[in-house]
């Protein structure tokens, strides 16, 4: 089809929202950065449109932008904003009040930081409704009970009475989408609402953000990174890069007909639980470009695997190139054919590492319980149960994945393996020996086998030391070295072995992008030689980008180093892709371990069919079963009586409200702790 620069109209009556070369630019010490660079699109009326990009690429920006609430100076929005006819850039101040929190109204990733922790949910939501609907005191808080009601909190009267912290992440989100909605917007912000929630309490979200937008009839402007939850939620999609709008089309054709070489990797770069683990993470190499500091030409040239002579000196212009489909690219007639040679040239990963058939390390009957103290003088003290009589084995070469909610216990798991926790009970065996009875000092040796990677490079690399002395002093606790040659050249090596170079010795954590920052923690980990690594949410706080390049890493050198690793996450998608074998936490237990194929492909378990029925595959033409549980996860304090799942489970049965299910073998390997695993798992 014949391609055509695209200038988007603004008087489109089916136009809820309309930006017309928008522009946010930060004017800082003399440095323009500019966070939203003439982007263009639109959000119809009663739509949801998605909108993707990797940290920095101005998803948040533009949506501060569209509700006027950036600082001005130092930042200088322009072009054009038309809502329902008017250029929002003409309103003065008081004409954009009554826009926020009105016309247009907002929800953010965390909403503990949104709500105000010294005042009730009933009276925050109440406090919105008289602001913008001038209700008196007693009608506006009728009106705030109708509305978590509205958002299925059970027991709305009562919940409105309580404090942000009294509730879940789930409930507070929920809140946050009442009180949102509360004027009846004819838009609704939501800037990764779902992104710190666990995929149970992320389905339930998105399915009560679609189920709201039906009946009121508001459009949604969806901001995520997360290409799973974009093909579950959305209509249209916008591919942000940079500040600039690279991609925009109808979801369907993004996932199957992508036109920007910067979508097709995204795609690429996600592990899918549909997907053989035999096929290589695409990597986007780099990162997204510093926003002053904007490359020549096409801003994705210096990543892009397709990147011609033209595309480094001419900035390609926005062309529409079918109904309704934007893109950005000199080549975008020829992506698909060279897209299709790529796929067919994939790497795939062969000659896989021979899981030993000894025993690396074995946890036995592991309990850890905490104390907490109910507030107040006289308040009595109350037990945790974290881990709740674990068992398990770890192979010499193997992945076992550990997955669950939050709460579960599997980071307490890993921390009393590490002996960074006490252990209240139970054995832990590396090598035969229990280390939960070591002493202090006979833990020093140890610690040098087993190593740690933690979720974020950030807080656990110390900010005041260089690289080359973070790596470095490792070596120097064990006694690994005592020449400052032979220290240097250790770390030159296992900088080489992360990807990266001796340039980064002299530099500090904050000069590093969040994807060298954890190279840089795997690397302090790797640089003693241990036998096991614990990975405790190592890539969640990743793009996906930066994630496949990390996961991609951890197998290779797993690979080459003979390594062993307990990798802990939420992500089941992940935890499939690197793992050999997974266990499933709940409240403490494992609720069923098998090979990574057996967990994902054919669940026994109620509680893992659930978590997996919530994975978001990343193909909006792919529904996964759809099994929803029931209420929240209990408290810790207040295990269930029998099987503990039996307050969520979709299959409760009399039996599973008394009698503890044995967590028994079912099948050479494979263990699950329900009373009725053989018929559920038919």
């Amino acid at each position: 089809m014949e391609t055509q620069t695209i200038h988007p109209p603004t008087g489109d009556n089916d136009f809820l929202l309309s930006l017309n070369n928008l522009k946010s630019s930060f004017h800082i010490d003399g440095k323009v950065i500019k966070a939203v660079n003439g982007i263009e699109f639109h959000v119809r009326k009663n739509e949801i449109l998605g909108v993707v990009g990797e940290s920095g690429s101005g998803k948040s920006v533009t949506a501060l932008s569209i509700l006027r609430l950036l600082p001005e100076p130092p930042c200088k929005i322009s072009g054009d904003m038309y809502f329902q006819g008017q250029n929002l850039l003409e309103f003065n101040e008081r004409q954009m009040q009554d826009v926020r929190g009105g016309e247009i109204s907002m929800i953010f990733q965390e909403p503990m930081t949104s709500l105000n922790p010294v005042l009730s949910i009933g009276y925050q939501i109440a406090e919105s409704i008289r602001l913008h609907q001038h209700l008196n005191s007693r009608k506006a808080w009728e009106k705030a009970i109708d509305m978590l009601n509205l958002v299925n909190i059970p027991e709305a009267a009562r919940r409105a009475k309580q404090y942000p912290h009294e509730m879940s992440g789930g409930m507070r989100q929920r809140a946050m989408i009442a009180m949102a909605l509360s004027s009846h917007p004819s838009l609704l912000i939501a800037d990764e609402p779902t992104t710190a929630l666990d995929v149970t309490t992320q389905k339930q979200i998105l399915s009560l953000i679609k189920d709201l937008q039906a009946q009121l009839g508001t459009s949604v402007m969806f901001i995520t990174h997360n290409l799973g939850v974009i093909a579950e939620i959305a209509d249209r999609v916008a591919i942000m890069y940079a500040g600039k709008l690279v991609e925009y089309a109808p979801v369907r054709e993004i996932f199957h007909r992508p036109r920007h070489p910067y979508t097709a990797c995204l795609l690429r770069s996600i592990p899918r639980l549909d997907a053989p683990k035999e096929i290589r993470l695409e990597e986007i190499p780099g990162r997204v470009p510093a926003l002053g500091d904007l490359p020549r030409g096409c801003i994705f040239h210096p990543r892009c695997p397709y990147t011609q002579d033209i595309c480094k000196e001419q900035e390609p212009p926005y062309v529409q190139i079918g109904d309704e489909h934007f893109t950005m690219c000199w080549r975008h007639e020829e992506l698909e054919r060279l897209e299709t040679a790529k796929s067919a040239s994939a790497p795939v990963l062969t000659d896989q590492q021979k899981i030993s058939e000894s025993t690396l390390l074995r946890v036995k009957g592991l309990k850890k319980s905490f104390t907490v103290k109910k507030s107040g003088l006289l308040g009595k003290a109350g037990h945790v149960q974290a881990v709740d009589g674990v068992s398990f084995d770890v192979k010499q070469g193997e992945v076992l994945g550990l997955v669950g909610e939050s709460g579960c216990g599997k980071t307490t798991m890993g921390l009393c393996i590490l002996r960074l926790l006490e252990v209240t009970e139970g054995e832990i065996l590396f090598y035969g020996q229990d280390l939960s009875t070591l002493q202090e000092h006979e833990l020093i040796s140890m610690r040098k086998d087993i190593q740690v990677i933690f979720q974020d490079p950030y807080g656990s690399l110390n900010p005041r030391m260089k690289i080359g002395q973070i790596l470095g002093e490792p070596l120097l606790v064990h006694k690994l070295v005592t020449d400052p040659r032979e220290k240097r050249d250790k770390i030159l090596n296992i900088l080489e072995n992360v990807g990266l170079n001796q340039e980064h010795i002299d530099k500090y954590p904050h000069e590093l992008s969040g994807g060298q920052r954890q190279r840089i923690a795997i690397a302090r980990a790797l640089i003693v030689s241990p036998k096991f690594i614990v990975c405790d949410e190592a890539v969640s706080a990743l793009d996906v980008s930066i994630q496949a390049q990390i996961i991609n890493l951890l197998k290779e050198l797993k690979k080459a180093l003979n390594l062993t690793y307990l990798f802990i996450s939420h992500d089941l998608s992940v935890v499939k892709y690197i793992s050999d074998r997974i266990a499933i936490m709940y409240l403490g237990k494992i609720v069923e371990l098998a090979s990574a194929e057996k967990v994902c492909d054919s669940p026994k378990h109620p509680y893992t069919q659930a978590l997996i029925s919530s994975v978001p595959i990343p193909d909006p033409e792919c529904k996964p079963a759809d099994i929803s549980l029931k209420d929240e996860i209990p408290s810790p304090m207040h295990v269930p009586s029998g099987c503990r799942f039996h307050t969520r489970c979709p299959d409760v049965q009399d039996k599973c409200r008394t009698l503890e299910p044995e967590f028994r073998e079912i099948e050479t390997g494979w263990f699950v702790a329900c009373h009725f695993a053989d018929a559920l798992g038919k």
